[in-house]
């Protein structure tokens, strides 16, 4: 049986399922159209029950117990939590979070990353005790928030800070290591692992500006890096930038792309095998390359950026390779996806590719394959209700109904408005 078939298969069991005794800490979601993973059949007019963080049942033919919370989804769509594989838990509002109340750290994770479906974000560069402290809260119920993993304080080559990061971290008072030596990089690598990061995250290739323009990082720094995090079972997050970038990425043995690399121009065949060799993953941030711009750029060029890192995404995911959807928001201050959507859409990618990129994917890159990314009996309760069917409007995807992380509504637009 394929997996397809399985899937079908388990949706048809949650179909005829119902739940005993009471429904006091019950969650049941009605009235929707279930999507239980981006290459399953839909069940039309379907209901999902949560019990303990977990989803119980789901199916057409389910119904909720008497007592149960009942969250109606008026005809909407209702797709496992959404994942997010480049974020920032960098912004100041976010910063200091020992001095933040509860309130505002919600408040602020709300807009960022809540509202607009996420149930588990990847942050890929922030300060590694300022984001534990945060992720601790969450998990201590205190603040409401994904369930987020970090690889703390990025790799910089030496002298590679990149230029448009500089003015904030000054700001900040913040210094990211700038590495020399692979041992320093490994000693730093051990030391954030040890402190909890779930991955690191390496500048392959650093914008720095002037008659550099992009530096690449040592070959000996980058693969000392991802020695130890693949010894200790973690991914490597690259930046890759240019071509230069992109060789150090692939040579050194780096597990992600955090962005697509405009500045490599179109990806031919023999690169992209080269990637697929390594099963290195692609999150490509396309609507960065329109926003974040220097004041000159005329739109022509921008239009022109765009069009390259889309035809990367599409050829290298034509060719088998993983495609996972980030937004480096928290870097950038547009936190509505809608755009990021339209965009993957228009270079080819239609709804289920797409929420493969944001379920399944990326639960499965990450380790978590068995817990979360699909809509199954005994999974992880995190789910997303929106207000209508991507299938047929893509940008339903921006239109989050509720947000639920574990069995928790962690988002509510109806509280929100």
């Amino acid at each position: 049986m394929n997996r397809r078939s399985l899937l079908i298969g388990a949706a048809a069991l949650g179909a005829c399922s119902t739940l005993s005794g009471g429904g006091d800490d019950v969650i049941a979601i009605t009235n929707a159209k279930i999507y239980p993973a981006p290459d399953a059949a839909p069940i039309e007019r379907g209901a999902i029950l949560v019990r303990g963080g977990r989803i119980a049942a789901f199916g057409a033919d389910v119904s909720a117990p008497a007592g149960a919370r009942i969250i109606d989804a008026a005809g909407g769509a209702v797709t496992a939590g959404f994942w997010n594989a480049h974020v920032h838990i960098f912004t100041p509002d976010l910063l200091h979070a020992d001095q933040k109340s509860d309130a505002q750290l919600t408040a602020t994770l709300s807009q960022m990353l809540n509202r607009w479906g996420f149930t588990s974000v990847f942050d890929v560069a922030s300060i590694l005790a300022n984001t534990n402290t945060i992720r601790q809260r969450i998990r201590a119920g205190a603040v409401r928030g994904p369930n987020i993993l970090t690889v703390g304080e990025p790799f910089f080559p030496l002298n590679g800070t990149p230029i448009y990061i500089r003015e904030f971290l000054r700001a900040q008072n913040i210094a990211f290591p700038e590495i020399a030596t692979a041992e320093q990089a490994a000693a730093q690598a051990q030391r954030q692992i040890d402190d909890g990061a779930d991955g690191l995250k390496l500048f392959a290739g650093a914008i720095v500006g002037g008659p550099v323009g992009v530096l690449p990082m040592s070959l000996d720094v980058a693969r000392a890096v991802v020695e130890v995090a693949h010894r200790a079972g973690k991914p490597v997050f690259a930046h890759p930038s240019n071509l230069a970038g992109l060789d150090v990425a692939i040579e050194s043995g780096v597990d992600v792309l955090t962005h697509a690399a405009a500045m490599a121009g179109p990806w031919g065949p023999d690169l992209i095998a080269r990637l697929r060799a390594h099963r290195i993953a692609l999150t490509p941030t396309l609507e960065l390359f329109e926003i974040d711009r220097l004041p000159g750029d005329s739109r022509d060029s921008i239009a022109r950026d765009v069009q390259i890192v889309q035809n990367q995404m599409a050829a290298y995911a034509q060719a088998g390779g993983e495609v996972l959807f980030g937004t480096d928001v928290g870097y950038t201050q547009s936190v509505d996806t809608g755009r990021e959507f339209t965009l993957m859409r228009d270079a080819g990618f239609d709804f289920r590719a797409i929420l493969s990129s944001l379920t399944s994917t990326p639960a499965n890159r990450f380790g978590f394959g068995a817990r979360k990314g699909r809509i199954a009996t005994g999974l992880d309760a995190d789910l997303v209700v929106l207000q209508g069917d991507p299938a047929a409007d893509i940008s339903a995807l921006a239109r989050v109904r509720q947000t639920i992380r574990g069995g928790e509504i962690i988002y509510d637009a109806a509280e929100a408005a």
